[in-house]
C-alpha cells in the first residue's frame, strides 16, 4: 500500500468520525510519528510503498482511533509550548489554552529568583515548560494520583527539567512552604456536562482530572482561596485556569477571599479561561 492510497483509506474510514482539518492533522500526526515525514514529505512520497512492519504500526492505531481513542494516547505523544510530551491514559492531554496560561505567567512576570507552585500538575506541562522557559529559583508540582505524578516525573527526565514533584491532595492538605506564584489548572468541569463530552474525553481521560466529585465545580477554587495565606507569600500571586461560564463566580471568590488586582483573561478564542490575582 502507498502512501497515497493509505491517505485515501483513512479519509474514507474515518469520514463520518472526524472534519476535514481534524482527518488532515490526524494524517499528518501518524505520518510523523510512524515515518518522521513532514506534509511536503508525504506529498512528494506519495507513491511510495509503505513497509510492511510500518503498516501494521498504522492500522493497529486505526483500529484504536475507530475506539475513539485519543492519538495523543496512541502515540503516547502531545507536543506542548513545542516540546514533545509523554502521555498516557493517567494524565490528561494538555490543551492549547494551557499554553497560553503559560505563555501569560512568563510575560506578566519576573521569574528570577522567583519560586513557584503548580497544583494538580498531571503531565506535569506547566511546571516542566516554566522552568526551562523562565528563571525560577524553585519550580515545584503537587499531584493527587500517584501515576500521573510519575507520568510527570518522567516528563521531567526526558525533558531535563528541574523540578520537584509530591504526591498531594491540596483538599485534605497544605503545601509545605510558602511561594512567590501558584499556578493550578484544577477539575472544573461540571458534573452535568460530563455525559455531553466527546467519546474520546470522557472515555479515556481521567474523569479525577476533569470534574471534582462533588458537584460544586468551584471546588478546588475554593479550597484553595482558604488555605491561600498558607501557600503564597504576602503579595504573592496566584493563577488559575478556569471553565469560560464561571469567570465572575471565580473573580468575587478572589475578591472576597482577600485578593486584589483581579484580572480576567480570554483565551484566543474570546472565552474567559484565565485569571490572576494579588494575595493582599
Amino acid at each position: 500500500m502507498t502512501l497515497l492510497d493509505f491517505s485515501a483509506h483513512f479519509r474514507k474510514e474515518f469520514k463520518d468520525q472526524f472534519n476535514e482539518n481534524e482527518l488532515n492533522n490526524h494524517l499528518s500526526i501518524l505520518y510523523d510519528f510512524y515515518l518522521n515525514y513532514s506534509r511536503t514529505q508525504v506529498v512528494l512520497n506519495a507513491k511510495e510503498i509503505i513497509e510492511t512492519e510500518v503498516l501494521k504500526k498504522l492500522n493497529r492505531a486505526l483500529v484504536e482511533l475507530k475506539k475513539h481513542k485519543p492519538i495523543d494516547y496512541i502515540i503516547n505523544q502531545n507536543v506542548f509550548y513545542g516540546r514533545e510530551f509523554y502521555v498516557d491514559e493517567s494524565v490528561l492531554v494538555p490543551r492549547s489554552e494551557t499554553e497560553e496560561l503559560v505563555q501569560w505567567i512568563l510575560e506578566r512576570e519576573e521569574t528570577k529568583g522567583k519560586t513557584i507552585l503548580d497544583i494538580g500538575t498531571g503531565s506535569g506541562c506547566i511546571p516542566i515548560t516554566l522552568d526551562l522557559e523562565g528563571s525560577f529559583e524553585k519550580v515545584v508540582a503537587t499531584e493527587v494520583c500517584e501515576n500521573a505524578t510519575k507520568t510527570a516525573i518522567k516528563n521531567a527526565q526526558l525533558l531535563n527539567a528541574n523540578v520537584d514533584f509530591e504526591v498531594h491532595d491540596i483538599l485534605t492538605q497544605v503545601p509545605k512552604e510558602l511561594y512567590d506564584i501558584v499556578v493550578s489548572n484544577p477539575p472544573y468541569v461540571k458534573r452535568e456536562e460530563l455525559e455531553a463530552l466527546d467519546k474520546n474525553v470522557i472515555e479515556y481521560e481521567p474523569v479525577i482530572a476533569l470534574a471534582p466529585e462533588s458537584d460544586d465545580a468551584l471546588l478546588f477554587y475554593k479550597r484553595m482561596i482558604a488555605i491561600a495565606p498558607k501557600m503564597i507569600k504576602p503579595k504573592g500571586i496566584l493563577y488559575w485556569e478556569i471553565h469560560e461560564d464561571l469567570g465572575k463566580e471565580c473573580i468575587l471568590l478572589l475578591e472576597d477571599g482577600g485578593f486584589e488586582q483581579v484580572e480576567l483573561k480570554e483565551d484566543i478564542y474570546g472565552r474567559d479561561r484565565m485569571v490572576r490575582a494579588v494575595l493582599s
